[in-house]
């Protein structure tokens, strides 16, 4: 696949760190992919660029320092806040005198993982190591007809060198449903993320862009509304679970002031947390959720 741009830009300059694209639809499980990479035991000094330090749950045993943009793990790896200039944040990485082993990326949810591969093609010092999408095996056939979000996922689908089926325990056939769907769209492999697979996204092999990146792209802000609702006293949950129960949301997630959520679609979930000023990202197809009335209403 793909039109062998990178590949051909890679003769001529050297390639010594790669780069790894993480993508998949809001909710389809980067997050705790991300932090499996982050614990295991790859022996790879690891830098993970993600967008959001709240939705990564790593274990404080592990963590040797944290200087607001960068948490050190004891184990070589580190997890970095993806900056608005990504691009300088790659070059920066790539000309370190010690740069790490690997450098995974997590792409937006709502867009393109692509678009962030091309980042890297005028970074001397990069390689391109694939792009792998996580997709949700439960919400895939009803996400890629969806009229507002469809085209998006098709597209994800088919900028992947590698599909990587999580939540297969959520369906009733075990993910073979969603196996042969996602099979019809694209020629990648398809497989569960298990310890092998995982250690094959750190392996560095080489990859070339896909031809679909070339294509008019499709922008999240054409597509989702987001709001977020920052507070400094608890929000009443009886309140927000009314909100969640109604509606139409694709993601939300963050402090509640009591509670950490998780949604993903029609599901979600509330954890008891320390604490503290609340917090909350929504995410919704574009014109479907009225947010200053969401806001009235969570306020009282």
């Amino acid at each position: 696949m793909g039109n062998g741009i990178w590949r051909r830009a890679a003769e001529n300059r050297k390639m010594t760190l790669p780069l790894t694209i993480l993508g998949g639809y809001l909710g389809a499980g980067k997050t705790t992919l991300i932090n499996r990479l982050l614990e295991g035991g790859h022996g790879k000094r690891l830098t993970v660029l993600v967008n959001d330090f709240g939705a990564i749950n790593i274990d404080a045993g592990l963590i040797a320092a944290h200087n607001g943009d960068t948490i050190s793990l004891a184990n070589g790896c580190a997890c970095c806040q993806l900056q608005d200039d990504a691009l300088k944040q790659l070059q920066e990485l790539a000309a370190l005198d010690t740069p790490p082993d690997h450098v995974l990326v997590e792409a937006s949810g709502a867009g393109e993982p692509a678009k962030l591969a091309y980042l890297g093609f005028g970074v001397s010092g990069l390689q391109l190591a694939g792009i792998y999408l996580a997709i949700d095996a439960e919400t895939i056939a009803e996400r890629q007809t969806d009229k507002f979000t469809g085209k998006l996922v098709q597209r994800q689908i088919a900028q992947a060198d590698f599909c990587l089926l999580t939540k297969t325990d959520l369906t009733d056939d075990d993910g073979a449903a969603a196996f042969g769907l996602i099979g019809e769209q694209t020629d990648a492999p398809i497989a569960e993320p298990d310890d092998a697979v995982l250690a094959d996204m750190l392996s560095g092999a080489p990859s070339a862009l896909p031809d679909t990146a070339a294509d008019a792209p499709l922008f999240a802000d054409d597509l989702f509304d987001s709001f977020t609702l920052t507070a400094d006293t608890p929000l009443d949950i009886d309140k927000l679970t009314a909100l969640l129960d109604t509606l139409p949301l694709a993601r939300a997630k963050g402090h509640t002031g009591t509670h950490r959520l998780q949604l993903v679609g029609s599901r979600y979930s509330l954890t008891a947390a320390d604490t503290r000023p609340a917090e909350l990202i929504f995410i919704a197809e574009k014109g479907t959720v009225d947010w200053v009335e969401a806001d009235a209403k969570l306020r009282g």
